[in-house]
């Protein structure tokens, strides 16, 4: 309320994990200021109590422009350039889907109903390119005997997959310190036990059946109850990983990228199910 006195004309925006009711005893405060570029102070940080307070400041123009980004889901497998910036505005666009600006003293969420679903899924497409990218990763580091890399790797895929379910429920991308809070699957139980000893990689089946519902409940695929339709043999098994474009599903491992229906997504999901059963 300073602020909102300080700088008439500016809207005052709280972002981030306190934004979304998270905070421990010094959790920073992260405010954003957004208006005419005349009309900003400069960006600072100071402490209060002993808590960090993070100032930022947007122009309204650069507020529209990312809130540009929140319009549709468009992203094609021969433009991944295009994805690429997407990601690295990632944190901005978080800070866009956390924001609550201060109006007539409460806090009223920024981004409405149809930003936040788009968000949703750039948020698992961003987690699906990097549990993909880990995986390539784990298996070379296993392949090769590397296992307490390996170990570090693994666990770094687990918190991804643990995001990914997160942002598919519909939260932001925050801090990884917030998962254990945040996430809805039993939390001691995420790691598999010693895949190493695993020379089946059946532990890596629950990775795959986790990332592609994630990815299915942004993208709903119907079920054409095509029982006929086979489900790619030739791309199952270790280190293929779902993914999802503007242009459809595919199945990735590395460089190699495979195209499927609805149906063969469906079909592959299923025999997933079958395997890990």
């Amino acid at each position: 309320m300073e602020l909102q006195s300080a700088h008439p004309g500016v809207t005052v925006g709280l972002e981030g994990a306190l934004a979304c009711g998270l905070a421990h005893a010094t959790s920073d405060i992260d405010i954003r200021l957004v208006g005419d570029e005349q009309l900003l102070p400069k960006p600072g940080s100071w402490l209060t109590s002993g808590v960090r307070i993070d100032l930022q400041v947007s122009t309204t123009q650069q507020i529209n422009e990312l809130r540009g980004l929140l319009r549709c889901f468009k992203v094609r497998t021969d433009d991944l350039a295009h994805f690429r910036r997407i990601r690295k505005d990632l944190p901005k666009l978080t800070g866009l889907r956390t924001a609550k600006r201060l109006q007539a003293g409460q806090w009223i969420p920024i981004a409405d109903s149809s930003e936040a679903t788009i968000y949703r899924a750039w948020a698992v497409a961003d987690r699906a390119e990097m549990a993909a990218s880990l995986t390539e990763d784990l298996i070379g580091l296993i392949e090769d005997g590397l296992h307490a890399s390996a170990d570090l790797v693994l666990d770094r895929l687990m918190l991804t997959l643990t995001s990914a379910e997160c942002a598919a429920a519909g939260l932001p991308l925050l801090g990884e310190k917030w998962l254990p809070l945040i996430a809805t699957r039993a939390w001691a139980t995420e790691r598999p036990a010693a895949p190493r000893h695993d020379t089946a990689w059946e532990w890596f089946r629950p990775v795959q059946q986790r990332l592609t519902r994630a990815l299915l409940s942004c993208h709903p695929v119907t079920d054409s109850d095509d029982h006929g339709t086979p489900y790619l043999a030739h791309a199952d098994g270790l280190g293929w990983l779902p993914q999802r474009y503007s242009d459809g599903w595919f199945l990735q491992r590395a460089d190699d990228r495979v195209p499927l229906t609805d149906s063969a997504l469906l079909a592959w999901a299923k025999h997933l199910e079958s395997t890990a059963a």
